[in-house]
């Protein structure tokens, strides 16, 4: 187990006088971490006691860079924020998983405090174990009312699922990522829209190429899981205009609908376009066939709306649907024990042959 991460305070030869210019701006992944790299261990340090709010956001730098810039959020948030025992729940759980010798830390790679009244809500990215150094990378996309007060259950589950995937013989080491990086709808009615899938899908993508960028590990896999709502988000991010996420592969898991397709990628032109705005199959995707999962217990009730486009595990969507035995209803996809939770760890290991399969259904 790790120590807690701690930046080294500089020598006063190392930093320099004044407070470093704001980070260029408009920088994708790539260049945030060729702009990191490129600094001395001096700038570096400068920009992390004197500009953590910018490095808090920005994707392609290393994992142990970001928490610590969070950390500071949080704990501002906890003292004084409009939701100060969320937060401070969440700092506790954040700090003990450094303290406690039998916990994975936890790395907090994005934190936004929530609005008055939760208007907009908090936004939270946490890494259960070190993303840059793990052979398999999970990120996890929750659904509708995930908010502060409620993110340490997409925690557990996702303790549960990294758990799973260390029992793999020759599996390697895996981080879990819970990603509430965008206002999820509080409610069944805002569910029904489809801007709370658009809005975030964008910064779902380039959160997934900075951990391509930030990884250390050569041969690592990135899986991408999105749960009800949460599989909106994701397949909307997949079906963005010139590339889709960074991932080797994408589960779907209580889906109402995959989302929604950039026009640049619709045939036609305005009224005479000739495929509809929302993702109908997986073609409309960049993730190919082959990697494309979906899961979807028989009792779910969510799984039937097609809200948000054809269902992933209808006949005509493409791809493969997962068994889910042991799982019942619409959240239990991640219980210990069911195969549902079995075949996501099969998948994010890259242990295909071992994943366990159904027959599509109609609707």
């Amino acid at each position: 187990m790790n120590s807690p991460v701690q930046l080294n305070a500089p020598s006063s030869a190392q930093l320099p006088p004044y407070c470093p210019s704001p980070p260029p701006q408009g920088m994708d992944a790539r260049a945030a971490a060729e702009w990191w790299s490129g600094l001395s261990a001096g700038e570096q340090q400068a920009y992390a006691l004197y500009q953590p709010a910018n490095l808090a956001k920005m994707d392609g730098l290393p994992a142990e860079v970001r928490h610590e810039a969070n950390l500071l959020g949080l704990r501002e948030d906890a003292a004084n924020g409009h939701d100060r025992e969320n937060a401070q729940a969440l700092l506790d759980r954040v700090e003990q998983s450094w303290s406690d010798p039998g916990t994975e830390n936890i790395y907090l790679l994005g934190y936004e405090a929530p609005g008055r009244n939760g208007s907009p809500d908090a936004k939270v990215i946490a890494s259960i174990g070190d993303p840059n150094s793990a052979d398999n990378v999970a990120v996890y996309v929750p659904g509708t009312g995930t908010d502060l007060g409620n993110v340490g259950g997409s925690i557990d589950r996702m303790d549960d699922l990294r758990a799973q995937a260390e029992m793999i013989p020759g599996s390697g080491d895996t981080a879990t990522i819970v990603w509430l990086g965008y206002d999820a709808p509080d409610n069944l009615l805002s569910a029904t829209q489809g801007s709370h899938a658009r809005e975030g899908a964008a910064d779902l993508r380039g959160f997934t190429e900075g951990l391509r960028e930030s990884s250390t590990s050569p041969d690592a896999r990135t899986t991408v899981i999105g749960h009800s709502y949460g599989s909106t988000v994701v397949g909307t991010a997949d079906a963005l205009e010139g590339r889709g996420l960074a991932a080797n592969d994408v589960i779907a898991m209580g889906s109402p609908g995959m989302g929604y397709e950039h026009e640049s990628r619709r045939p036609g032109w305005g009224p005479f376009r000739v495929d509809g705005p929302l993702v109908d199959d997986v073609s409309d995707m960049h993730i190919s066939e082959n990697h494309f999962w979906a899961g979807a217990a028989s009792n779910d009730p969510v799984t039937y709306t097609e809200v948000h486009g054809n269902s992933p595990v209808d006949w005509s969507f493409g791809g493969q649907r997962i068994t889910t035995d042991g799982a019942s209803g619409h959240s239990e996809y991640w219980t210990p024990g069911t195969e549902a939770l079995r075949n996501q760890a099969y998948i994010l290991t890259g242990n295909y042959d071992q994943v366990q399969t159904t027959g599509r259904r109609v609707g």
